[in-house]
């Protein structure tokens, strides 16, 4: 056990950001709002990025769906180069030195898990909710409990992880106000862009802009440092309440565009509004949401954060940094892997066609059909039936 998770050296106790992390959750909210007032895409990065890698892997032309699925999360890498250019000590301090086979077998949960119970902390936390979706009503205290209870374990029962005494993470004041701001203030100008573009221009730049004001939301909130996130969900030790200022502030910009899509005869700007299923499929749900919430619990990511940061944890070189880009290649392969077997498993039973009768067969039930009539109609029928009658009639 201690060589799949030793204890990484470079785990330190974060501050608490709530101005920061509260207007990277405003963004992130930001993000879903344009998104599916504009497009009516759901802005869940799971089922974004799963579906496009589906259709890379099949050939897919690059179009509808596919080229917004596209758009958008080059977006998402945009706005990590840009947290990483201006905003790299706060969104993306050093890899946490996990060995590689817990980044691993992190990325294979969560790609498992994101796929069997549909969607993630985006998905089914800022988008699902405000929607009154009880899939999301179920999966989210799930992969949250689970991701807690296995930084329990890591940090304080199997004490793999070095622990800290259960205290609340010191305020940091005065907040780093900087980027937020200026983050926000060109998120405002991009989803207007998003709103605005005409004609087929609008195709590319809304997923773009849509994809760039959510990758800025998650590097402003904190969401794409790993300490940051382990911290939050460390509810035993010392405690950075920073991440609940990011769901909390992006439901409140995510909500009234979701609420108001949900009444009759709405239509978003273009297209149609996307409307996953609200219930069915319970145990896949919670398997997968309890998959997904081991492996975030486990190195601190998930699918937004992995994408975000893929160039900027790269460029960290050998080591840690390499061990991400380890966790997010696990992470495509198992969702894809995990895809093909749900769709063969959903899809339906075709039945083998019947062959043609040749000349012969149909002649055979031809006459297998008139020798019962010919037999009803001759006259020896007719008297055995006369037979069979008159001891009754007397």
């Amino acid at each position: 056990c201690d060589r799949l998770l030793p204890a990484p050296t470079n785990l330190t106790t974060m501050a608490f950001t709530p101005i920061e992390s509260g207007i990277g959750g405003l963004l992130i909210g930001l993000s879903a709002a344009v998104a599916y007032y504009t497009d009516g895409k759901i802005a869940g990065i799971s089922g974004i990025f799963g579906p496009a890698l589906r259709g890379v892997v099949t050939c897919q032309p690059i179009e509808g769906a596919q080229l917004w699925k596209l758009c958008f999360l080059i977006g998402l890498v945009l706005g990590g180069c840009v947290n990483l250019g201006l905003n790299q000590d706060f969104a993306f301090p050093a890899a946490l030195d996990f060995s590689p086979l817990r980044y691993a077998a992190a990325g294979i949960a969560i790609g498992i898990g994101t796929r069997a119970g549909r969607g993630c902390t985006s998905g089914h936390g800022i988008c699902g909710l405000p929607r009154f979706s009880l899939r999301s009503w179920i999966a989210v205290p799930v992969f949250m409990g689970v991701a807690a209870a296995t930084v329990a374990v890591t940090r304080h029962g199997a004490k793999i992880d070095p622990a800290s005494p259960w205290a609340v993470a010191d305020l940091e004041w005065p907040p780093r106000w900087e980027f937020p701001l200026g983050a926000l203030g060109a998120s405002l100008l991009l989803a207007v862009a998003a709103v605005k573009t005409p004609g087929q221009a609008h195709n590319y730049v809304s997923p773009l802009a849509s994809g760039t004001i959510f990758g800025l939301g998650l590097g402003c909130s904190g969401m794409t440092s790993q300490a940051k996130v382990l911290n939050f969900l460390d509810v035993g030790g010392t405690w950075d309440p920073s991440l609940a200022f990011v769901m909390g502030l992006g439901l409140c910009v995510s909500f009234p565009v979701m609420f108001w899509s949900e009444r009759p005869g709405k239509a978003p700007l273009h297209g149609n509004f996307e409307k996953p299923a609200k219930t069915g499929n319970y145990v896949s749900l919670v398997i997968g949401a309890a998959m997904f919430g081991l492996g975030w619990g486990l190195i601190g990511v998930c699918p937004g954060p992995a994408i975000t940061g893929i160039i900027p944890y790269a460029s960290q070189g050998w080591g840690a940094g390499i061990s991400f880009v380890l966790s997010f290649v696990m992470i495509a392969l198992a969702w894809l892997a995990t895809d093909k077997v749900l769709r063969m498993q959903e899809a339906p039973k075709t039945v083998e066609p019947t062959p043609p009768q040749t000349a012969a067969e149909a002649a055979a039930d031809v006459e297998a059909v008139k020798e019962p009539a010919d037999r009803a109609t001759s006259p020896d029928a007719g008297r055995q039936h006369s037979s069979l009658r008159s001891p009754l009639l007397g």
